[in-house]
């Protein structure tokens, strides 16, 4: 009944090992909650009635500490529950779609037709289907060259609507218009994003878990294979590093996973009981949770099955960036309260707490107000004294690195996704002001709508710098307030440190984007010169 492929949980030492690290973190933890909490933490700025605002600053800055605390419990937490992961065979006599989705103008046909060919030589029998959302006719060629199936519902009315379940310009409505076609010809649909080639065992390694009746949908790790291409590139790939290993194969441990969008397989009657995929801007996310509030489990493989094409250039990456931010924080104000009611209490606490990680823009751009009242009026936000603060925290945020590495082991591919993953922490922490933006545009209730992220030969070089200037704000503002410390007097070691570091960061996010214009520029001379040289040989 299982394949001789299986990911190993810890062993029996590294377990003991992993409790007792996480042992020790809890308690640092713990020792500085003791001390962050007592009351003495709370600044006497104002007097009478104005205390109150005390108190908020004390609790705004509460929240921008602990935040990140919380999501660092919650990677311990889930990550206790990793198990050894077996490939159960897939039944025979399965009815199975491998379905990948296209958008013209965004996707080039090359690219296009390498992942076409993946699909055709995956092992399980199958049909391969296009979706086609331009009906574009090289699209068709190159169906009909390779043998593929196509499907479009350009032109057809009742398959794009304004929102619902067929919404234009929404994967989930083109999904959903196959699905509403062709989907009762199948028991399974497998899925993929144009720009990932699978393995040839994408579906002999994921259909064995439909064996256990309950299980709606199996998910698979989105692993980029452009590392090179830039410093964007390769941190958008260690940024995931943590979620993809540890944290989703905890996830699989509770028999519960998240719907990855750019490969996954699903089964097509859980799928019809709901409706098939929600159109939103992260319908993965959103389908997942309706699938859980209705009682069905998944399970995740942590095999790379398909490897893509992360964003390479701060353009594509922030796109992706707000596209995921926006999604999440819209499906927590707006969906998560009547479908975290329906699921059981783990499923629910895991999903709420993952859906605070992008308000790490909304802490930080908290923290960069307060740093300018500090500055600027000498206002504390609490009241402490920086050797203590340095005696018990530093302890905890070094723990917190060192476990962190430690739980590496537990990544897809834990010989290269290794160290201290500067790339990703750079990335992660340049994408705060996006996550911001994103948090405020929900708030304002604006309609953000799908963007495909140009790729392949599509995608462009450079960067406006248009796309920038909320880095360049910051880090003016944060420079300038350095500047007024020296007239105000208001030069806590800590609080210069934290403003340095953060001008820093939003001006070399900048200076990469400008270096990259410059070897563009350097690169178009040489080869201008280049061709004017060989011009008269050629002639002659």
């Amino acid at each position: 009944m299982f394949t001789s492929a299986s990911k190993p949980a810890l062993t029996k030492s590294q377990r003991l090992a992993f409790w007792c690290i996480l042992s020790v973190a809890m308690l640092l933890v713990i020792i500085f909650g003791s001390w962050w909490f007592h009351p003495e933490r709370v600044p006497q700025n104002f007097a009478g009635w104005f205390h109150l605002g005390d108190y908020l600053l004390y609790l705004l800055l509460t929240y921008i500490v602990w935040h990140q605390i919380a999501m660092d419990l919650l990677t311990w937490s889930i990550s206790a529950k990793v198990k050894k992961e077996e490939t159960p065979e897939p039944q025979p006599g399965l009815r199975v779609a491998f379905i990948t989705t296209f958008v013209p103008g965004k996707e080039p046909l090359a690219m296009l037709e390498k992942t076409l060919t993946g699909m055709l030589k995956a092992d399980y029998p199958h049909d391969t289907w296009l979706l086609d959302e331009g009906n574009d006719p090289g699209a068709r060629a190159v169906c009909e060259r390779l043998g593929v199936k196509h499907f479009s519902r350009a032109g057809r009315s009742m398959y794009n609507t304004d929102e619902g379940r067929f919404a234009a310009k929404t994967k989930g409505g083109n999904h959903n218009s196959w699905y509403h076609t062709f989907g009762q010809h199948y028991d399974f649909v497998a899925q993929i994003d144009t720009d990932f080639i699978p393995h040839r065992n994408f579906l002999t390694c994921t259909l064995g878990h439909f064996r256990d009746p309950s299980i709606a949908f199996v998910g698979t790790p989105q692993v980029y294979g452009n590392l090179s291409d830039s410093i964007v590139s390769k941190g958008a790939a260690q940024q995931t590093y943590s979620f993809y290993g540890p944290i989703l194969r905890g996830f699989s441990g509770h028999k519960s996973t998240l719907l990855i969008g750019a490969n996954h397989v699903v089964r097509v009657s859980a799928m019809g009981s709901i409706g098939y995929y929600r159109a939103h801007l992260t319908e993965d996310l959103l389908t997942s949770m309706v699938l859980h509030s209705h009682k069905w489990k998944s399970v995740y493989v942590p095999e790379i099955l398909a490897r893509g094409e992360g964003p390479s250039t701060w353009d594509a990456f922030f796109n992706q960036q707000m596209r995921w931010a926006f999604g999440c924080i819209d499906i927590l104000f707006k969906e998560s309260r009547k479908l975290l009611r329906k699921m059981n209490r783990s499923q629910a606490i895991h999903y709420f707490l993952l859906q605070q990680h992008y308000f790490n823009g909304l802490a930080l751009a908290i923290a960069n107000v307060l740093l300018t009242l500090y500055f600027v009026f000498g206002i504390s936000s609490i009241a402490m004294a920086f050797e203590s603060l340095l005696i018990l925290y530093l302890p905890l945020i070094l723990w917190q690195l060192f476990f962190s590495v430690w739980l590496q082991r537990l990544n897809i591919d834990p010989k290269l996704e290794r160290g201290l993953l500067l790339p990703g922490k750079f990335v992660t922490l340049a994408a705060w002001p996006i996550y911001f933006l994103a948090f405020v545009g929900v708030l304002r209730g604006k309609r953000m709508t799908f963007k495909v992220t140009p790729k392949g030969l599509s995608r462009p070089y450079l960067t406006p710098f248009s796309n920038f200037l909320p880095h360049a704000v910051i880090g003016t503002i944060t420079a300038a307030d350095i500047a007024i410390s020296f007239v105000t007097g208001h030069q806590a070691p800590m609080m210069i440190a934290w403003a340095v570091l953060n001008s820093l960061l939003m001006y070399s996010v900048i200076a990469t984007a400008a270096w990259h214009r410059l070897q563009h520029y350097v690169s178009n001379l040489s080869f201008r010169r280049s061709a004017r040289s060989s011009a008269p040989a050629q002639a002659s």
